[in-house]
């Protein structure tokens, strides 16, 4: 096969895959034909996104040509080919590219996030031949959702695919499942892990390492032309010599380019026909009928087509009257009246009118004459009448003739089979205008007013007959097909002659012109492009210190403990100083609770034990079984295991999928477990087998308690091993840190899990934590899930402004410069800003750390320890300063009141009189908080209705697309996406629910406090100072309110969800709109249960105010009585005059 006709045959192919509006195919083959054009050998590096793939094809090449940025871009594909010539492409959307000047350009176009197909880059070699070309792929698991798909359309230009992972996602299901795919595509496929630097000889030999490697590659029964660890970095078991000698090997022998080509047409052949017959089937199933139905079906629905289209005009009256004149004009517009021999015989009648008109014989003439007129007369409109019936009057009935089907009035439908349009004499004769002579031009107008006459005549005659027809027409019973049904049986036959096309493979014998340029082979324009030019907007210079500014006074400033001994002495507001006293007790006492979250494998639990200066903390591999873990200062450890409530929660989450749920765990113990497995994934295996396995030692530990003290030996297997870490609900861990000392930290499970459990204890978390450390990886500083995350938290954070956030970037020594460390911090800070959140951003390195020392570790425990010494204790600080203040104001005003007015003294002694043993704080202040309370409750779950309906098209467009179609088992891919929307949704509703929760309890408290200050402003008036601390508590309850159920989900898909229909975009666009309507109707109840729980907030709340209220009646009571109990006198006001000075030297 020369060269040309392997052009041909592809040419061909594309042609005929264009009439099937196979897009994807489409670009599949444009690369192909690019490829086969120049004549390119090609290996492409496939696999997780930021594993290094770039780095390690600029180390194989010997050059840096490829951007290799730590910072997460949306980049594609890029094609770096061998050349004579040295340039590079930028492949855009819609068949468009644009020519670069520089490797930089590339680079501002991945970190600009411009949307790029693909990068074509040729270079010239003196290591590799002409044509050898490497093509770097974004990450099969990247978030961006095209990336997936790109890799998967690139891959088939593809002799070799090397498949890359770094050292800590070897394991992932995910590249076992590709790698399988490829060895069914046919592609030969090299394994390489990457970055084995990051090897921990001390936690695992290289050799178990690799021989674990190797088993799951068996286990998986995959073939591999080779494996390789490989590494940038010198390392003893570093093979990067040994791949680069491979892929020179591989030029010099380079596979057939007529081996590929038909290798390739044969999978775009296969491709081609399966995209044909899910069409098809799609179709069938839109039609419920079966493929050997179909020529039945599209004969019956041909001869139902003619009654659909009349039912459809029946159903509309204004169609159906518009319909019947349309008729009846096309038939008086078609009828031929005015025949030859017509004319002659209107010539004969109109002659005998004329003036000049003579009969013979010499008597009666005049009679004579009209007797003449008349028979002429009468000829012509028995003539016209003949003319009327044939032309209108039959063609009337018969196009009325079907509406008698649908009127149940006889008498109606007898006049519409039997109506008549009998012209009068005068119609014609009432026309003629008196003539000397008749000419030929005067009966052709004759002629015509005739004509006119007749049509205006019928349409009098047949108007209150249509009227009729059209009021007793009776059709909305019948069912109307509509035009999709016909466009789908016309797509099918469409379909079903490509597919014959391309099995007989009967394109390949017809003619089509070969193009002779890449563009017109590829469909492709040149189009003009012109980059941005990147202007320094970063910020780092401010970014790792950001303070905020605060010009209020700190206890570092004020030295409380001296004000109150200062006015110890004074038998005035004992109350308030004792309240003071035990806050500053507290304040001592106060430990402060750090949350520490981020993505799974971010680092958390490696930065938590370089804060700790040694490997304390061992977390589980396994999402499914991590607990959560909590440290603090002690040398005693213990855990609390789950409630049997919670474990079965978990396992019914977990099978929900295959319709299955277990109403106890005896139940699921007693059931066919062996089944159940074989249907789980690795993760959801080992959960599952450690409840069979360690059932009975659980329930035996469950009769005891759920919470029993593990030596540190065992904290271990309570924390990572599956088989135990299952049952456990948090690992209480005590080591013997100073720097934990006044510390709770907790290693959090992160939020976005599918895991229920995991983002009800990360809610509660993020609630009750003093401060929150996020951690992000340097080669994923900033993902979707991290910026959801932030996104809740910063709601989270308004409500409670005693609560602080600090952003880290773990792994900073994997920063190959100072340049690319800056470029990530740059990106999060931009990430943080763009959410409107500042916080300092810290870059540590816990291996570092804990080998040595780290700068940036340093800097962030002085942040830490700054925040737990000071920042942390502010609030209560500043209550207590005012407090000190509201003291001192009420000296200087006794002072003012003995020295220039005593009688306002008199006053306010017969004010607290009056107060005394009455009530100040009435009731009726709870009871209007809590209405206003109810009312902010509708308000908020309105406002959550309306903004899910927003909400929601987001999950449902990340859900519910193209990339469904990949699975061959559509039905089965629409369970699965839905399990998948449902978790997503099911996170977000809980978040809502959570941070509703946290709006209404912070809403009654400020309610209160505004409720109270009138009252509160009256009473310091009289020197009674009183603040009360509203912090009112519901017991909130953990349970999800917003659920959906997977079946009752599945039940209300839109049966227009097929694979055919969710490629079409007007079509996606209407799935997505009727998933958003039933997911919100599926949700109305739960609306109504989440305001119900609401209500029971702030009931408990009212109630416990009540109490509250009690408590500060007791202590204004007090304070009445103190005030009533001593007189001023100049001694008292001379010892307040000294405590004023000495206190406005300290507190102001």
């Amino acid at each position: 096969m020369t060269h040309t006709e392997q052009l041909d045959i592809l040419y061909k192919l594309k042609k005929e895959v264009e009439k099937s509006n196979n897009t994807a195919l489409l670009n599949t083959i444009n690369q192909v034909i690019k490829k086969v054009y120049k004549n390119q050998f090609t290996i492409s590096f496939v696999g997780h996104f930021s594993a290094g793939k770039s780095t390690l094809i600029n180390l194989l090449l010997e050059q840096d040509i490829l951007p290799s940025s730590p910072v997460p871009t949306t980049s594609n594909t890029a094609i770096v080919s061998v050349s004579d010539t040295e340039d590079i492409i930028a492949n855009l959307p819609n068949q468009q590219y644009t020519k670069l000047k520089t490797y930089d350009e590339v680079k501002q176009m991945n970190r600009q996030n411009i949307d790029v197909e693909s990068v074509e880059i040729n270079f010239q070699s003196d290591k590799f031949d002409k044509g050898f070309t490497f093509q770097d792929t974004p990450g099969v698991d990247s978030n961006v959702a095209t990336h997936q798909t790109t890799t998967e359309q690139f891959m088939y230009t593809s002799n070799v695919l090397f498949y890359t992972v770094d050292y800590n996602h070897v394991q992932s299901a995910l590249n076992f499942q590709f790698m399988k795919r490829i060895n069914e595509v046919g592609i030969p496929v090299v394994f390489i892990i990457n970055q084995i630097d990051k090897h921990n000889d001390d936690e695992l030999s290289f050799d178990t390492f690799k021989s674990r490697v190797e088993k799951s590659i068996n286990e998986w029964d995959i073939d591999l032309q080779h494996i390789y660890y490989v590494s940038k970095f010198d390392h003893p078991k570093n093979q990067i010599d040994e791949l680069s000698e491979y892929l020179l090997y591989l030029d010099k022998h380079r596979e057939a380019m007529e081996t590929y080509v038909e290798r390739t047409v044969s999978f775009i052949t296969d491709a081609q026909l399966s995209y044909i017959q899910n069409e098809m089937q799609s179709i069938l199933e839109y039609l419920n009928i079966e493929e050997d139905e179909f020529e039945q079906a599209y004969l019956n629905f041909q001869q139902t087509q003619a009654v659909s289209e009349e039912a459809q005009l029946l159903n509309d009256k204004d169609k159906l009257k518009a319909y019947l004149k349309q008729k009846r004009k096309d038939i008086l517009e078609n009828a031929y009246i005015m025949t030859h021999d017509m004319r002659e015989q209107l010539r004969s009648y109109l002659e005998s009118k004329a003036t000049d008109f003579k009969v013979g014989g010499l008597f009666n003439k005049a009679k004579k004459k009209e007797e003449a007129q008349t028979e002429r007369l009468d000829k012509a409109i028995s003539m016209l009448q003949e003319k009327i019936n044939t032309q209108i009057r039959q063609p009337m009935r018969e196009d009325m003739s079907f509406l008698t089907r649908f009127i149940n009035q006889k008498n109606i439908n007898e006049h519409i089979l039997n109506q008549s349009y009998d012209i009068p004499n005068d119609l014609v004769s009432s026309l003629y205008q008196p003539q000397t002579t008749i000419s030929n031009t005067y009966v052709l107008t004759f002629s015509d007013e005739v004509v006119k006459a007749i049509n205006q005549f019928v349409e009098r005659q047949s108007n209150p007959l249509f009227e009729k027809a059209i009021q007793h027409v009776q059709a909305n019973e019948i069912e109307t097909e509509d035009n999709d049904t016909s466009n789908e049986y016309q797509r099918y036959l469409e379909l079903n002659n490509l597919k014959d096309s391309i099995t007989t493979r009967n394109y390949q014998h017809y003619y089509i012109h070969l193009e002779d340029s890449l563009d017109k082979l590829t469909g492709r324009t040149e189009a003009n492009f012109t980059i941005k030019e990147e202007h320094d907007t970063t910020h780092h210079q401010h970014r790792d210190h950001i303070q905020a500014s605060d010009d209020t006074l700190s206890r570092s400033q004020v030295d409380i403990e001296k004000a109150l001994n200062i006015i110890e002495d004074i038998p005035l507001f004992e109350r308030t100083q004792t309240d003071i006293k035990q806050t500053l007790t507290r304040l001592d006492q106060k430990i402060t609770k750090i949350g520490v979250f981020g993505t799974f494998s971010a680092g958390k639990s490696s930065l938590i034990n370089a804060l700790l200066g040694d490997n304390y903390l061992v977390s589980s591999p396994n999402p499914t079984t991590a607990a959560t873990t909590e440290l603090t200062y002690g040398e005693s450890s213990s855990i609390t295991l789950k409630s049997s409530k919670q474990l079965l929660d978990e396992i019914n989450q977990l099978l929900e999928f295959f319709n299955q749920s277990f109403s106890s765990l005896d139940e699921f113990i007693n059931s066919d477990i062996t089944q159940l497995k074989s249907k789980l994934e690795k993760n959801q295996l080992a959960f599952i087998s450690a409840v069979e396995k360690h059932y009975d030692m659980y329930i035996n530990m469950l009769e005891e308690g759920e919470v029993h003290h593990i030596s540190q030996e065992d904290v271990k297997k309570w924390s990572a091993e599956d088989e135990y870490a299952t049952f456990v609900k948090t690992v209480h861990l005590q080591v013997p840190v100073e720097w934990l000392k006044g510390k709770i930290v907790v290693d959090s499970l992160g939020l976005h899990s599918n895991n229920q459990r995991h983002t009800n204890e990360t809610e509660q978390i993020l609630t009750s934590s003093d401060l929150i450390l996020y951690v992000s990886y340097f080669y994923h500083s900033f993902t979707d899930n991290d910026k959801a995350f932030i996104e809740h938290m910063k709601d989270m954070n308004q409500l409670n402004e005693n609560q602080a956030f600090k952003m880290i970037i773990n792994a900073v020594d994997l920063a190959e410069s100072d340049e690319d460390l800056n470029a990530v911090k740059d990106y999060v800070a931009d990430a943080l800003n763009q959410v409107q959140l500042q916080s300092e951003v810290f870059g540590v390195s816990s291996r570092e750390a804990l080998k040595s020392s780290d700068e940036g570790m340093d800097q962030l425990k002085e942040s830490i320890q700054h925040f737990v010494d000071v920042e942390s204790k502010t609030i209560l600080e500043q209550q207590m300063i005012h407090q000190l203040q509201q003291i001192d104001q009420s000296y200087q005003d006794m002072i003012s009141e003995f020295e220039t007015n005593k009688d306002d003294i008199a006053k306010r002694q017969r004010k607290l009189e009056s107060y005394k043993d009455k009530e100040r704080l009435e009731n009726q202040l709870i009871a209007t908080t809590t209405q206003h309370t109810n009312n902010e409750v509708e308000e908020q779950v309105y406002h959550l209705n309306q903004r899910l309906k927003l909400q929601l098209m987001d999950d449902i467009k990340s859900v519910y697309n193209s990339q469904m179609t990949q699975n061959s088992d559509f039905n089965a891919e629409k369970k699965n996406s839905t399990k998948i929307y449902l978790d997503q949704i099911h996170q977000r509703m809980f978040l809502e629910q959570s941070l509703i929760t946290e709006r209404i309890k912070k809403y009654f408290n400020q309610q209160l406090d505004e409720q109270v200050a009138p009252v509160l402003q009256q009473l310091s008036q009289l020197h009674i100072i009183v603040h009360p601390r509203f912090n009112l508590q519901p017991d909130v309850v953990d349970q999800p309110l917003l659920h959906i159920d997977l079946n009752d989900m599945m039940a209300e898909l839109p049966k227009q969800l097929t694979k055919r229909k969710i490629l079409n975009a007007n079509a996606q666009k209407d799935i997505h709109e009727a998933i958003c309507q039933s997911t919100l109707e599926l949700l109305q109840p739960n609306f109504s249960r989440l305001r119900q729980q609401l209500e029971t907030y702030v009931d408990q709340m009212s109630d416990e105010a009540e109490q509250q209220f009690n408590s500060i009646e007791d202590n204004i009571q007090s304070q009445i009585n103190e005030l009533l109990s001593f007189e001023l006198d100049e001694s008292l006001i001379s010892q307040l005059k000294d405590k004023h000075q000495q206190l406005e030297a300290i507190i102001y």
